[in-house]
């Protein structure tokens, strides 16, 4: 081997070997240094030795290439050792596509043709796409437990106000929405009288009235304390009043059973409607304005006796 790196192989007498040209094919596949230049002179003339030349720097390159990673080099020799590399080549890169349409979500990939690896790397993916599924499942309960009241399972004030924000952006074909604002009566007397047990369980019992009565698209919320807001796409202002007739009636009806009581439960509703026809400059400003005249109709229903229902046609009058 000379300095340069280079092969030198001189045979005895300056004649070709056979040991002379197991050293060289030694050299190429084994030696790191060695560079690709003509074939020594001593063997350069041994029969088949520039087609061996080229299979032995084909096989060198390849397994270079392989080795760094280099999954685009191209071989123009023939053989079997070529072709098991060029083999491995194709199946290396079907494998890194594969990984890329894992990495995007794509779990249904499975690998067939390394062995050991094809089984490790299956069950790779059948483990991440549980995982993954079971993160996503994990993601939407807590998104969706973040959007609810603990105790009652409506809607919390800020889901509410989000959801609201998007039906006023996408209105219903209609162009209105009827807003309710409801408030149990005497509740604080509830609370003392019966305890706060009790009082969670009037929550509750609401909540499930207000939901077996209402409309998949209308919005129930636990506004804060004992009072609740819903809202009515397409509904207007008499059809809302009707509806929220129709729950104070429900739950006058409807006495909680508590420890072998019947509690009677009575709620003051006020309504207002947002008008979606004409173009509103200020969403969040239109929906709190209407929340607002909504809570002084049920403010005034409060006012003039409770367990009625007032109208913001009735409150203006």
């Amino acid at each position: 081997m000379a300095e340069n790196g280079k092969s030198a192989f001189v045979g005895r007498d300056g004649k070709s070997s056979i040991e002379d040209v197991i050293q060289y094919v030694h050299a190429v596949l084994s030696r790191r240094a060695i560079e690709r230049d003509e074939i020594p002179e001593n063997i350069r003339h041994a029969g088949g030795m520039e087609q061996l030349c080229a299979l032995l720097w084909g096989i060198r390159h390849m397994t270079d290439a392989l080795g760094r990673g280099e999954l685009t080099y191209n071989c123009n020799e023939r053989g079997y050792v070529i072709g098991s590399l060029k083999a491995l080549q194709a199946n290396l890169r079907h494998l890194t596509w594969q990984a890329r349409c894992i990495a995007k979500g794509e779990y249904q990939h499975r690998a067939n043709f390394l062995g050991d690896f094809s089984t490790a790397f299956n069950t790779m993916v059948e483990e991440l796409d549980k995982s993954v599924s079971k993160l996503t499942r994990l993601s939407t309960r807590y998104k969706e437990m973040s959007c609810r009241d603990s105790l009652t399972g409506l809607l919390n004030r800020r889901a509410f106000i989000s959801r609201a924000m998007d039906m006023l952006k996408n209105p219903p074909d209609q162009g209105q929405a009827a807003i309710i604002m409801a408030d149990i009566d005497y509740f604080k007397k509830i609370n003392d009288t019966w305890g706060h047990a009790c009082g969670d369980a009037v929550l509750r019992h609401m909540a499930q009235i207000f939901l077996s009565q209402l409309r998949e698209d209308d919005l129930c919320c636990r506004y804060g304390g004992e009072e609740f807001i819903l809202l009515l796409p397409g509904m207007g202002l008499q059809p809302g009043y009707s509806v929220a007739e129709r729950l104070r009636r429900h739950i006058c009806a409807e006495p909680l059973a508590y420890e072998g009581h019947g509690i009677v439960i009575t709620v003051s509703l006020g309504v207002s409607c947002i008008d979606l026809n004409g173009p509103l400059p200020d969403n969040a400003s239109v929906f709190e304005m209407t929340v607002k005249e909504a809570d002084a109709c049920l403010y005034r229903a409060k006012k003039t006796g409770r367990n009625r229902v007032v109208c913001s046609e009735m409150h203006q009058a």
